[in-house]
């Protein structure tokens, strides 16, 4: 499950949420103090959550970026996209790294960038499965 977590700059510092887990939440210094404190955070949540018995919520938001001109015009918007290097994404799929190179070119999955390959959350359903 990946679950959005939103860092905003704050007076004193960063601070950071879990749109999908209500009160799961961290302050620090930095953004990467934040990081590290909501994936401690987002941890101890969930166990909390089975502890108690409750259901663990889905993710279920999404980001987006809208491109807004100096006269205050949308423009456009894009979705923020999570991206995975070619290892992070076979593993992800069950896959080897060799095969999703293959799956890349037959099924026009993923991009070329760089020297590598980068694939998106929506490349993950165009993967075959064979079960």
């Amino acid at each position: 499950m990946d679950y959005l977590i939103v860092i905003e700059k704050t007076t004193t510092g960063y601070s950071g949420y879990a749109p999908d887990l209500p009160g799961c939440i961290a302050t620090g210094k930095t953004a990467d103090d934040v990081r590290r404190l909501m994936h401690e955070g987002i941890e101890f949540h969930i166990e909390g959550l089975r502890l108690e018995g409750f259901p663990v919520p889905p993710p279920s938001s999404e980001a987006l970026f809208f491109a807004v001109s100096n006269s205050g015009v949308v423009e456009g918007e894009t979705v923020a996209e999570t991206l995975y290097d070619i290892k992070t994404f076979a593993a992800r799929v069950g896959v080897s790294p060799s095969t999703v190179r293959v799956y890349a070119h037959r099924y026009h999955i993923g991009r070329k960038m760089g020297r590598g390959w980068v694939f998106t959350e929506k490349d993950i359903p165009r993967v075959p499965s064979w079960n």
